[in-house]
């Protein structure tokens, strides 16, 4: 029941930030000094900014950068991770090894912390963001397919079919996916909840995207100066970003509470 409420919560959100900008009329990057803060009002739901932008789309399409952005990393650093433990997972010996030695690395240097270091040498925008995130984004996703693997591989079919001289792309295209695509796809939708809010933190922190355009981060960033005179220039995507990390989130615990054996 949550999983399905969770996921009816995230299609509502994607279909918000696809078709409002489509059908608002507002332009979410063109200033209209005309129309400086404007509160909510029939023609401007939740009224405009600084700028004089319809909130409302300006939010939109801010969600709709955070929700591609932070889908392709994590399509990236799944893809990544899911190859590099399966093999490691099957290979053993070197590649075991040398996946130990990144996890490691990983707990030494979060992505945030390493994002904050190339600030310093590289100009903001999405290089900068996918350097941070990706280089050891994958290695959660990389332990979870590499314990998976190593269940499957020890399985007596595996060893039967590694022993009639099957090769390792077919063991791990035949055998070894259909049994890690359940645990992967739980932490890829886990990994995309925590790509989202790093991804809008290091643009609030001013790493991301370059105006005009924004995400949900630099919405909030933008606001900061205004937040006592005007809250609800922050509260917004600040809200879109909670409802849906929320969303994700029930996803994420109806697949863990659905993988969970019985009792």
């Amino acid at each position: 029941m949550t999983g399905r409420a969770g996921a009816a919560l995230l299609a509502l959100v994607v279909l918000f930030c696809l078709l409002t900008p489509m059908v608002s009329g507002y332009d979410p990057h063109r200033p209209d000094l005309e129309r400086l803060l404007l509160p909510p009002s029939p023609e401007h739901w939740l009224g405009t900014d600084q700028l004089g932008r319809d909130l409302l789309t300006r939010t939109a399409a801010a969600g709709r950068m955070s929700l591609l952005f932070a889908l392709a990393i994590t399509a990236a650093t799944t893809i990544l991770g899911t190859l590099s433990g399966a093999a490691a997972g099957l290979a053993g010996g070197v590649p075991e090894r040398l996946l130990r030695l990144a996890a490691t690395m990983a707990l030494a240097l979060p992505g945030l912390t390493l994002a904050l270091a190339l600030a310093g040498v590289l100009p903001p925008g999405n290089a900068t963001v996918l350097a941070a995130l990706v280089p050891l984004g994958w290695v959660n996703c990389g332990l979870i397919a590499h314990t998976a693997t190593r269940r499957v591989a020890s399985s007596d079919y595996v060893l039967a079919v590694r022993a009639i001289g099957a090769s390792p792309l077919y063991l791990l295209r035949r055998t070894i996916a259909p049994h890690i695509a359940g645990p992967v796809l739980t932490v890829a939708t886990a990994d995309f909840a925590r790509t989202l809010i790093a991804v809008t933190s290091l643009s609030f922190l001013g790493i991301g995207l370059p105006p005009p355009d924004t995400d949900w981060g630099g919405m909030v960033s933008e606001a900061t100066p205004l937040v006592a005179a005007t809250p609800r220039l922050a509260i917004v995507p600040a809200l879109a970003l909670a409802i849906t990390g929320l969303a994700v989130a029930l996803v994420v615990d109806a697949r863990h509470e659905r993988a969970r054996p019985p009792a």
